[in-house]
């Protein structure tokens, strides 16, 4: 009897430790990463190892190009003219008009205040005075409603035997200089003959 049963406690201990040995068998199997898992982490470590270190610089160098504004420039014959140094142009040249007008102004309020000239010599330099003061209205007038006509940045300056009206521009056809001289006649009027249309210069500023 006691045998029997010793032959018996050894099977079901064999049978508790191949269960056992099964049960952990089929943990390990269900642990380890599949081929697949495998393949994927391959071919990321592939893709990192074959990068072209200059993508990355291309990358770096659109994001810098996007975020630098561009200056708006226009184009002036062969040159290349900013907005910043047309309108340091535009200024110069009027300041420099102005400053003639008021040399003029200057010189001929003297003579009209200067008690040792006659009558006439004063009778004529207060009509050069008005006439001053209708080409000053005129030049202004002038720029006004060119630049109304999308002709900005002139410059007008008007003389005793010419009109010059410098322009920011590349090319004029006919009929763009055929507007800007009815538009100079109209407002100041001289002859066509007596207009010059010039093309702007930075150079001359």
């Amino acid at each position: 009897m006691k045998k029997i049963f010793k032959s018996n406690q050894i099977a079901i201990t064999s049978l508790a430790i191949m269960i056992a040995v099964a049960g952990y068998l089929n943990f390990t199997k269900s642990e380890a990463p599949s081929a697949v898992s495998y393949d994927a982490a391959e071919e990321s470590l592939d893709t990192i190892d074959t990068m072209d270190i200059s993508d990355g610089d291309a990358l770096i160098s659109e994001k810098v190009d996007d975020e630098i504004p561009t200056e708006e420039t226009e184009t002036i014959g062969d040159a290349v003219l900013t907005q910043a140094q047309v309108g340091e142009y535009v200024a110069g040249a009027k300041m420099e008009r102005e400053q003639t007008h008021s040399k003029t102004r200057d010189s001929l309020n003297e003579i009209i205040e200067n008690e040792t000239l006659g009558d006439a010599e004063k009778e004529e330099a207060v009509a050069k005075l008005t006439r001053l003061a209708e080409v000053i209205e005129k030049e202004a007038a002038t720029e006004q409603l060119l630049d109304t006509k999308g002709y900005g940045d002139s410059v007008v300056s008007i003389g005793d035997d010419s009109v010059d009206v410098v322009l920011n521009y590349d090319e004029l056809s006919q009929a763009e200089r055929a507007q800007i001289e009815d538009i100079v006649t109209r407002k100041t009027g001289c002859s066509v003959s007596q207009i010059i249309i010039s093309r702007m210069d930075v150079a001359e500023s």
